[in-house]
């Protein structure tokens, strides 16, 4: 996904920012961008049909010994910004949600590897959420 990102930020000058985890990408235009007007549909189609495109292209450069089975789709969202402080707010956010991601998993994954199954993990885990 991240070589996905890097092409989204390589085709399209107005994005100057990227950040990505688990499933989802947030892309940064430019404050003066006039990229397709500025038309949050027009720019939302473009990049995540963009990016699922790459994400076929780039498959067998990471995954060279399995098919690609389904083909993919990516949930996307235009968000205006009011200011640099609601951006970094948003980032922010992003970033926070990506480390209580993080910690859930490595949670999970090694109360499975300790002998709990993957239901009983997430029971136990079920407080925290």
């Amino acid at each position: 996904m991240n070589a996905c990102a890097i092409k989204v930020l390589e085709k399209f000058s107005d994005v100057i920012f990227a950040y990505g985890f688990s499933d989802e990408y947030s892309f940064v235009l430019k404050k003066e961008t006039t990229f397709y007007q500025r038309r949050a549909s027009k720019i939302l189609s473009i990049i995540v049909s963009f990016f699922s495109s790459t994400f076929v292209t780039k498959w067998k450069e990471f995954f060279s010994q399995k098919d690609l089975s389904v083909p993919p789709s990516f949930h996307s969202r235009v968000i205006s910004c009011a200011s640099m402080e609601v951006l970094q707010a948003y980032l922010l956010w992003r970033q926070t949600e990506c480390h209580t991601s993080n910690l859930y998993n490595t949670c999970l994954w090694k109360l499975v590897v300790s002998g709990k199954s993957e239901k009983e993990a997430k029971e136990i885990l079920k407080v925290l959420t």
